[in-house]
């Protein structure tokens, strides 16, 4: 009965379920009068999650618009409560090299430079990127900075060599592919 109760006060004070997986070990225990066992199985959960739906990802190449890329994005990034810059380096088979955050923001807005990610790809000798980021308020449609930024490291990597192959917008409400007029994306 104990895990029956736990599930009913998860769920009224998060949401979803999938808003309960995200939810932060502070916020879990908060809700669980502290029980640290139950925020372990939680957290051990999430995690567990997470690398089942990586697995499915990075076993073969990369595909940005490919279901299970966009399931494990989803359940990794569309309930943060703050944006974020996830960049998936790939070879040019669109083999995964790295999966990195590259930065952090607030619950409405991420700052990054377009070399920034230009110099890590170089760094690992990337031929391409997938660029995602999460909108926490859960639309996902793109804003004018969006468009902005994603323009400009689409021109800069294609003086280097390196193929933005998509740039992704995850939220709770689903997801967007941002496309860029006059720039060649994958």
């Amino acid at each position: 009965m104990l895990a029956a109760s736990w599930a009913d006060q998860l769920i009224a004070a998060f949401g979803s379920v999938g808003a309960v997986l995200a939810g932060s070990a502070q916020r879990l225990r908060a809700v669980l009068d502290g029980d640290e066992r139950a925020v372990a199985l939680l957290v051990a959960q999430r995690r567990t999650i997470l690398w089942v739906l990586r697995e499915r990802v990075v076993r073969r190449p990369i595909i940005a618009t490919r279901h299970d890329l966009i399931r494990y994005l989803h359940h990794r990034m569309a309930h943060d409560g703050e944006e974020s810059i996830r960049v998936f380096f790939v070879n040019g088979r669109r083999e995964l090299l790295a999966e990195e955050v590259l930065a952090h923001g607030g619950p409405d807005a991420v700052a990054i430079e377009p070399r920034r990610v230009i110099v890590r790809a170089l760094e690992l000798a990337a031929t391409g990127i997938v660029l995602i980021h999460n909108h926490p308020s859960g639309d996902p449609s793109p804003s004018i900075a969006d468009r902005r930024f994603t323009r400009r490291l689409a021109l800069a990597g294609d003086c280097l060599g390196i193929r933005l192959h998509d740039h992704l917008i995850v939220a709770r409400d689903g997801y967007q592919r941002i496309e860029v007029v006059g720039v060649p994306l994958a």
